[in-house]
């Protein structure tokens, strides 16, 4: 039977007749076979632009088995990293001619499981994720069977390699800065330890405490859902204690923001009343009043690299990351929302209960 194509629509035969050779040929360098030589895949390519050739990506799925498609799952597309990071990896599948798809699973494991199916049925080549604290066991099943970089989370079930950054020296540095300032009663709002960041976070935390050879009081420690809401209300919780703290280390961004509506809504003078340290640098911070402190996380080198560990497994059709692990230090910008403990420090009447 014949074919009858739509009028304007141009195949690989027509590139190959306007150049001349082969219409294998032609397939084989669209496809970046390493038998064809770069100039000939770069004459193909010029001529595939030039006509309006679309490959059939339906017809690729077909003879490869993937798409050219890669999956992010991210637990919450509110979070600034994250929208970040994931434009960078966007761009980084643009340039491997892939195109990135997002998924939210809101920390739900249900719903992850649900976005990894879908994910698996679209049949993506692989899978970038910041995984929940309990992935359900199929999820971590159909992850084994597809090229999986985990990102800023790590999982022990999940056997892709980790790029992540170092969350215990991080919260460390952002503790040791405020223990240099004279504070001791130092709180801590962070996630919960349920999530690998919010363990190594936690432990940094107290790790600050036991290097200055200080004890860590558990009880300036809140650790919860990483939403705004638990940030303001920890806040509250914490300077209405008998003693409060002097100072606040904030673990995560939504968390930060939290916490800043409690400072308002408590009409708290920032660094005069409590000091306040930010982990992970938003752009907005610098233009607070007064700017926040923050450890920085390298972002930019962060995505890139999940993204580049993932096109290796992809091209070398591997699901195997042996639970390796790439760490990122973070970086101290100390800014005007810390300062020295003052000799007095009146107490927050406003945060009374």
């Amino acid at each position: 039977m014949a074919v009858t194509r739509k009028t304007g629509e141009v195949t690989i035969k027509d590139i190959a007749a306007s150049l001349g050779i082969a219409h294998s040929t032609v397939s084989r360098a669209l496809n970046d076979h390493p038998h064809v030589n770069p100039e000939t895949k770069a004459r193909v390519r010029r001529a595939a632009q030039a006509l309006g050739y679309a490959a059939n990506s339906g017809a690729r799925m077909m003879r490869s088995g993937a798409s050219r498609l890669v999956g992010l799952i991210v637990p919450d597309v509110q979070n600034e990293f994250y929208n970040a990071a994931a434009k960078i990896m966007a761009d980084y599948c643009a340039g491997e001619g892939y195109q990135l798809v997002l998924a939210v699973s809101e920390d739900d494991p249900e719903k992850e499981l649900q976005q990894v199916q879908a994910l698996r049925e679209a049949r993506v080549a692989g899978v970038l994720v910041a995984a929940t604290a309990s992935p359900r066991r199929d999820t971590i099943q159909m992850l084994k069977q597809l090229p999986t970089v985990q990102f800023l989370r790590r999982h022990p079930g999940i056997a892709g390699h980790s790029v992540r950054a170092d969350d215990v020296l991080g919260i460390q540095k952002a503790t040791a800065h405020l223990i240099g300032l004279g504070h001791r009663r130092i709180g801590y709002v962070g996630v919960t330890e349920e999530l690998s960041t919010g363990r190594a976070r936690a432990d940094g935390y107290r790790n600050a405490f036991l290097e200055a050879r200080l004890k860590p009081n558990a009880g300036l420690m809140r650790l919860g859902a990483p939403r705004p809401e638990f940030g303001r209300e920890a806040l509250i919780e914490l300077l209405g204690l008998a003693n409060p703290p002097t100072a606040i280390v904030v673990a995560s961004p939504r968390l930060m923001l939290g916490v800043l509506e409690g400072v308002n809504r408590l009409q708290l003078s920032i660094p005069e009343d409590l000091s306040l340290v930010a982990y992970s640098d938003l752009d907005w911070y610098r233009v607070w009043q007064p700017a926040i402190t923050a450890v920085a996380l390298p972002v930019a080198d962060m995505a890139a690299t999940a993204a580049l560990f993932l096109f290796r497994q992809i091209q070398q059709r591997s699901t195997e990351g042996a639970g390796s692990s790439t760490p990122f230090e973070p970086i101290l910008n100390p800014r005007g929302s810390s300062a020295a403990l003052p000799a007095t420090l009146k107490p927050v009447k406003s945060a009374r209960r």
